[in-house]
């Protein structure tokens, strides 16, 4: 059985009295922060990490009854809490790692003293009454797909969602990391993800919640930023001057200023 640092292979860096823990989204690894993170090396410990299936986790790690939902992936955060702080800590989660957190949050509040979500969402299909930003088929066609046919699936989608055309160097960045990832678990992943359904659980959360959102993302409208907004106890909510799903790519100064407001925020808050 591989440690927790193996399995999920966590990396520590930087210094200071409080720990920030950086959480991946679906299709990446710990190398989409890499751009992000040294911006708070001199102030924090930061770690970072990679989800079992994704980037050089422990592969044979994974576990589908364990794995099957995010609260499998949300047990696998509060593992790797456990192995790297003694004190709570500050999750920095993009996409579904957001999601991830605040479930984790409900599992353990003493673990965390606060959230930072990037482009979260409870939710990705529509409902009655609520727009997630995609229908139900045209997921069950991309799960499909994925496992077909990966790499056109990532060429297809990989533009799409970073936006900045203008930019293709950033569509092929994404393009590796989608490529990166075995198709099968990639497929299990995506599946977990996109067919999640956490809006019950949102108001539950325990702590603090930031929301940082930009207001061009097909993969989360800004509607689930308002619904998540409304709903958990003690949430703000902050725009990112950034297009796309992947602010961490596109915009990571950007991003890292925001995070950095947000957090000074809540201390002096």
């Amino acid at each position: 059985m591989a440690s927790v640092i193996q399995r999920n292979r966590v990396t520590v860096r930087g210094a200071g009295d409080h720990t920030l823990v950086f959480a991946h989204g679906f299709g990446c690894d710990q190398m989409v922060w890499e751009d992000v993170t040294p911006a708070f090396e001199k102030d924090f410990r930061v770690v970072t990490f990679d989800h079992v299936g994704c980037g050089r986790s422990d592969r044979r790690s994974y576990r589908s009854e364990r794995h099957g939902s995010l609260r499998g992936y949300a047990l696998d955060l509060l593992d790797v809490v456990d192995a790297v702080a003694d004190q709570p800590v500050t999750l920095v989660g993009h996409s579904v790692s957001g999601m991830i957190g605040l479930l984790a949050t409900i599992m353990l509040p003493d673990r965390f003293r606060h959230i930072v979500a990037i482009n979260p969402s409870p939710r990705y299909t529509n409902d009655d009454d609520y727009v997630g930003g995609f229908q139900r088929p045209d997921v069950l066609a991309m799960l499909d797909m994925i496992e077909r046919d990966q790499e056109g699936w990532a060429h297809s989608l990989a533009p799409l969602v970073m936006e900045n055309s203008h930019r293709p160097q950033l569509t092929e960045r994404l393009i590796r990391s989608f490529m990166s990832t075995d198709p099968v678990l990639l497929r299990k992943f995506a599946e977990v993800t996109f067919l999640c359904d956490f809006r019950d659980e949102l108001p539950k959360v325990p702590v603090p919640v930031d929301i940082l959102y930009g207001l061009s993302d097909i993969v989360v409208p800004v509607s689930v930023v308002s619904y998540m907004a409304k709903r958990i106890p003690d949430a703000r909510c902050t725009s990112l001057d950034a297009e796309g799903h992947y602010p961490q790519l596109s915009a990571p100064e950007e991003l890292s200023r925001k995070i950095r407001q947000v957090m000074t925020h809540r201390v002096e808050g």
